[in-house]
């Protein structure tokens, strides 16, 4: 699967975990946060896709998301950041 359909997967499961994903510009890597009362992650939109997508992975397993529903594929790209 191409890295731009994992990260669209994954920013869907997010959301659908009532996270907002933002991706912006600026002197940051990206991380969670609570805005308001609202859990948002932020994505550094210049770094190359796989420096967005450990951001996202890295929040799915620090949150401990559920996201054994997932298709094998996304899950397996997942769990290939575990113990690192």
């Amino acid at each position: 699967m191409k890295p731009k359909r994992v990260l669209e997967s994954i920013k869907d499961f997010m959301e659908s975990n009532e996270l907002d994903v933002v991706f912006g510009i600026g002197a940051f890597s990206g991380g969670h946060c609570v805005i308001n009362e609202n859990r948002v992650v932020v994505v550094n939109k210049r770094m190359p896709i796989e420096e967005q997508l450990k951001v996202l992975v890295s929040v799915i397993l620090e949150l401990e998301l559920d996201y054994s529903q997932l298709r094998k594929d996304i899950r397996d790209y997942i769990e290939r950041f575990i113990n690192q």
